[in-house]
């Protein structure tokens, strides 16, 4: 009996990822708001009631919000999703604030917040400076304090005065030459392909990594156990473990789940079981 894996049909996955975030584009158009002289770009869905809190949605470095699109195509209809891009902030301090802020400007003062990598750390920082704003946290692949991963990064400065296409290049080089393991990863590759330069600027990706780079530990946010869920990947490429392990370890009484396979984005590479948690999550009448 041969144990050789099925053969992936890249291009058809491809194609069906390129698709699904066509859709989602489509169904929310694209959204913008000025807050405090920069400009905040911005999906949302309406939900099929008023008998849930929205849930704004933060993602990571590479991307922008549509990153986060097969979530909120899964919920959109049943309950309001708020996808997030951010304008090219590279302060924690004044990212954090400005979120609130736009939270504010789009009539929100109470949310569910989903983020992702960077968008965790940003997260747990907005529940720490308002713990009133935020109702239920979920972090997947989030981190608390960045310094193992900036370790492996050249300088600030370095980074600061690079070449922005370059930079994106380089950073996006292993993850395009990654050999396709199953779908997951064919998906990411993709949607990467498909958001960073023709969504999300050369800049803003430079802008993210940057902000990334300035992080600085963050303390336990006053939000009850109850409310927060963790969600990550043993095998996560991009996370170091120590990093992972600290999340598990500060919310060691919250609800949390590995997803295998899910990598660094389970929203893209998991996405069914990704929604299938914030549906348990958040949707009450899941």
């Amino acid at each position: 009996m041969s144990n050789a894996k099925p053969r992936i049909d890249i291009a058809a996955i491809e194609a069906g990822a390129r698709s699904r975030l066509a859709k989602f584009q489509q169904t929310y158009p694209l959204r913008s708001v000025g807050v405090g002289g920069r400009t905040w770009a911005f999906r949302r869905t309406a939900g099929r009631s008023d008998n849930h809190l929205p849930v704004l949605m933060l993602p990571g470095i590479q991307g922008g919000g549509d990153i986060l699109f097969e979530a909120a195509l899964a919920l959109g209809d049943a309950i309001p999703v708020i996808t997030v891009s951010a304008p090219d902030i590279e302060d924690v301090t004044e990212m954090s604030a400005s979120i609130e802020r736009f939270m504010n400007a789009i009539g929100v003062d109470r949310a569910n917040v989903v983020g992702s990598s960077l968008g965790g750390y940003l997260a747990q920082s907005v529940a720490l400076r308002s713990p009133e704003m935020v109702d239920q946290l979920v972090i997947a692949n989030g981190f608390i304090d960045v310094s193992t991963f900036v370790q492996r990064l050249p300088p600030a400065a370095t980074v600061q005065n690079a070449d922005a296409a370059r930079l994106v290049e380089q950073n996006l080089r292993p993850l395009f030459a990654m050999p396709a393991a199953d779908a997951g990863q064919v998906r990411l590759k993709a949607v990467v392909k498909a958001l960073v330069g023709p969504m999300q600027t050369l800049e803003n990706y430079k802008s993210r990594l940057l902000l990334v780079m300035g992080a600085y530990p963050l303390a336990a946010p006053s939000i009850p156990a109850e409310r927060v869920m963790i969600i990550d990947d043993d095998h996560d490429p991009m996370l170091p473990p120590d990093m992972r392990d600290a999340v598990r370890a500060r919310f060691r009484r919250s609800e949390q789940h590995a997803i295998d396979g899910g990598g660094h984005l389970p929203a893209i590479q998991r996405p069914a079981q990704f929604a299938d948690l914030l549906r348990r999550r958040l949707v009450r009448d899941a």
